[in-house]
């Protein structure tokens, strides 16, 4: 009789252990990060974190052996619904302002880290804001440049005529200018439905990154990938480890529901 209660018991734990595992794949996203301005006015706005926390973060990235892969990468693994390691992240920027060159790219430069910064074309060249020659540079030094529009727009209350401007008109613009393949778009604000996501395939790029969608959005689709702001509660590395795990986005939207 002890004998089955203990197989009995080794069978319940077995399906616990199966179910929990199911489970945990089930929630996984697979960390994007999405950082700002890295100008010190962390406590300004959340779109920003100081230079120092980012090189924190690099850096604990970078000593814990995280594989950090460009988004490209990361939207093939996607696609084409390949299993995507635990300690696997992707880097992006948002606005292209003029520290991701100063702060970020000497620091992603030491580490070897692929980044993915996404410029607003008409504010190229503005004060505070990237210029193309920074912009090409580096382009040649494994940073992945894509389009945030031209005039940062709320685009699904565009009309036609000006969201294919600011669809198309952003990538044509980089191409001219940067001689490279603008494969990615990311919406102002996160911003987009069905028929912004149809302009930008039509445009023929291979993804765009929205913010956080919300939970009944599914993160694996590749026109409206879900990334994790990084702000200055981050500068935690506990916090960082927490929002890199891969389960950080499951637990916000159950937060956010409630």
């Amino acid at each position: 009789m002890g004998r089955v209660k203990k197989i009995t018991w080794l069978i319940v734990f077995a399906v616990i252990i199966i179910a929990l595992k199911l489970f945990m794949s089930y929630i996984f996203v697979p960390p994007i990060l999405m950082y700002h301005s890295l100008d010190g006015k962390e406590y300004q706005t959340k779109l920003s974190l100081c230079p120092a926390g980012f090189s924190k973060q690099m850096e604990f990235l970078h000593k814990f052996k995280y594989n950090v892969i460009s988004l490209e990468e990361m939207v093939t693994l996607i696609r084409d619904k390949k299993r995507i390691p635990h300690k696997t992240v992707a880097i992006t920027f948002d606005d292209g302002y003029d520290n991701n060159y100063l702060c970020a790219y000497p620091v992603l430069k030491k580490y070897g880290f692929p980044a993915t910064i996404f410029v607003i074309t008409d504010f190229i060249g503005k004060e505070g804001f990237l210029t193309w020659d920074q912009i090409r540079q580096m382009q040649d030094n494994n940073i992945t440049i894509g389009s945030h529009t031209k005039n940062h727009l709320w685009l699904p209350d565009q009309d036609d005529l000006i969201l294919h401007e600011q669809v198309f008109g952003s990538k044509e613009a980089l191409e001219k200018n940067t001689g490279g393949d603008i494969k990615f778009i990311s919406y102002p604000i996160g911003a987009h439905d069905e028929r912004v996501k149809n302009v930008v395939r039509e445009a023929g790029y291979m993804a765009a990154c929205a913010t956080n969608p919300g939970p009944t959005k599914p993160w694996d689709d590749i026109y409206a990938l879900k990334r994790l702001r990084i702000s200055r509660t981050s500068k935690n590395l506990l916090v960082f480890l927490i929002e890199i795990s891969g389960y950080y986005t499951f637990i916000k939207e159950i937060r956010d529901e409630e």
